[in-house]
């Protein structure tokens, strides 16, 4: 008699590995979970298990492996021998065998084809005497049969098309949990589509039935929810099935054109956004009176709300720092000789306060005490930084070429001083688009160069420009928001009449006051202008950091469709749409 799929007691599974196979790389944890597709309620989780497997010596995690699952060298450490996990996994799926009962334990992995050769690696080197112990079942095959138009069909993609959220870093504990919750309605899906609802059956259906070649993408969003969108500004958000959380929140200048461009059979997306709509169901969406107040709203609500699509403006762990004019030392608020910010945590961070203390201790090179100075001036990972001799003579290079700039001035205007002629050097009439994109994709452009970098002397010494460039710029971008965060902007746009503009009024980096008024009046004096610099640099936190960035963004749009823009900063203090682009060349 065949086992029912509903009632049959499944072992969920899933590896993680530094390598995608056995003969590159090793297995690094392996959890799983005994439950049944017909259990009412799994929230208890009775008898989930998940192991860090000890990896050999001298084997190390990649880095791509650390970031995607937050296993770290340091983490790993806490591992166990493969022979008492592989033990621990065979004592489970004797007691699932026996109660089934069946010849073998059914174990339940999406995309099968990875954790199958670490498995067949685990049973040859720990109990080859016995048959293997395991029947796989692979979720990701049953999908590609029963949903063939979905656009991704990864374990992320198919469990929030089922309406169940992961976390976003990639552990066997959550992926068995997904898993499950997978299993548990694809198994209903074959029984109400294909009347597939035994165990042999199954089997027999996998061998029978081929996965069906592309003939389009199958989007689970109703498409009325889309079409009728209106053709105005605003921002639109993505919801996951049944319990409605955002996926991905983006704006628009027309809602109607934007979203529905996603649900072209042809268009071409990147593999996070076809995961994305995979799982969106409904949406969401709200009006605004601009493109420029929509990426504002955008920003703020990616901050309340944190989708796991929205990469760029998520809060995450980032946090804002001050430095001491020194550039020596870093504190999270703006008071007494911490002057210098708002500026985000981070690698620039360690090169600027580096760099403060390479100038106090007299720029010194050959001292073995300053490698970690001088280490962190370049903010390298370990495996991208030159060789210590190289390192040393690249910073005597650097130190000769500019020694005459290096002395007799404070840190800050010494840096300052060679960022803006750095940034000058690079400063061309028709590239004010390009140094935005290069300037926001610095870090990935470093990595992917750093990887087949050779250096040499002169290689160090131009990344130390690169990174005292760069760090320069943070600072002038953080005076340019301390200003902007109190200040009156006006606009021609295109649906407006001729004769009229937008005016948004910003106190405290956040929009308190819009109206359309007409093209010959006078815009307002800010409300805030009389706050010091200081007041002004404390009302900046991250959402204000990210809603000002922003806002700069929006103002090179508007400077580059040619609109007619005024951005008035105080009483005396009024740029027009030339001296918005000056300034915008150095920001």
């Amino acid at each position: 008699m065949t086992t029912n799929l509903a009632e049959l007691e499944i072992l969920s599974l899933d590896c993680q590995a530094t390598a995608a196979n056995p003969h590159e790389g090793h297995l690094l944890e392996i959890g799983w979970f005994p439950t049944q597709a017909s259990a009412a309620d799994n929230s208890t989780l009775t008898g989930l298990q998940a192991y860090l497997v000890s990896l050999p010596a001298g084997a190390v995690i990649p880095r791509p492996v650390e970031r995607i699952t937050g296993i770290s060298s340091n983490i790993a450490t806490a591992g166990i021998s493969s022979k008492i996990v592989w033990k621990r996994l065979v004592e489970t799926a004797q007691q699932i065998t026996i109660r089934n009962p069946l010849s073998s334990c059914p174990l339940v992995i999406h995309f099968a084809r990875f954790e199958k050769p670490f498995l067949r690696q685990l049973y040859q080197k720990h109990s080859p005497k016995y048959a293997f112990p395991f029947q796989i079942i692979c979720t990701h095959e049953i999908a590609i049969r029963l949903l063939p138009g979905l656009p991704r069909r990864g374990i992320r993609a198919i469990a929030g098309y089922f309406g169940h959220s992961m976390p976003e870093l990639k552990r066997s504990m959550d992926h068995v949990i997904a898993t499950a919750f997978i299993w548990k309605h694809l198994i209903e899906l074959l029984d109400k589509t294909c009347g597939v609802s035994g165990l042999d059956q199954l089997i027999d259906w996998l061998a029978a039935t081929k996965p069906p070649g592309r003939s389009g993408r199958s989007f689970p969003m109703n498409p009325e929810v889309h079409l009728q969108l209106p053709d105005k500004p605003g921002i639109y958000r993505m919801l996951r099935a049944k319990n409605g959380d955002p996926l991905y929140i983006g704006k628009a200048k027309s809602l109607k054109q934007r979203v529905n461009s996603y649900f072209r059979q042809k268009a071409a997306h990147a593999e996070h956004t076809l995961e994305m709509l995979t799982q969106a169901r409904e949406l969401d969406f709200t009006l605004t009176g601009s493109a420029l107040e929509a990426a504002i709203l955008e920003s703020d609500e990616i901050k309340r709300s944190s989708p796991p699509y929205n990469i760029a403006l998520r809060r995450r762990e980032r946090v804002l720092t001050y430095c001491t004019k020194g550039l020596c030392h870093t504190a999270p608020v703006a008071e007494g000789d911490y002057a210098v910010g708002p500026l985000p945590a981070g690698r620039f961070i360690k090169t600027i306060t580096a760099f403060g203390l390479w100038l106090a201790y007299g720029m010194q090179v050959n001292d073995d005490d300053q490698l970690d100075t001088l280490h962190s001036i370049l903010a390298l990972p370990p495996d991208y930084a030159p060789e210590i001799d190289c390192l040393k003579e690249g910073f005597k290079e650097f130190r000769v070429t500019y020694s005459s700039r290096l002395t007799h001035q404070s840190a800050l205007r010494v840096l300052t001083a060679l960022g803006a002629e750095f940034w000058r050097k690079r400063l061309q009439a028709d590239a004010l688009a390009e140094m935005v994109t290069e300037t926001e994709n610095y870090d990935k452009k470093q990595k992917e160069s750093g990887r087949e970098h050779v250096w040499t002397p002169e290689a160090v010494a131009r990344t130390i420009e690169n990174m005292i460039r760069h760090s320069a710029h943070l600072i002038r971008r953080a005076r340019w928001f301390c200003l902007l965060s109190e200040s009156s902007l006006a606009w021609t746009s295109a649906e407006q009449r001729d004769n009229y503009k937008i005016l948004v009024v910003f106190a405290n980096g956040a929009a308190v006051d819009r109206n359309i008024v007409k093209t010959a009046e006078k815009i307002p004096v800010p409300p805030g202008r009389a706050k010091s610099f200081r007041s002004r640099q404390n009302n900046i936190d991250l959402i204000t950091y990210d809603r000002l960035r922003v806002l700069t963004t929006e103002l090179r749009r508007l400077v580059s469709e040619g609109r007619d823009i005024e951005l008035r900063l105080g009483p005396g203090v009024t740029l027009n749409r030339r001296g918005i682009t000056k300034v915008l060349q150095w920001v």
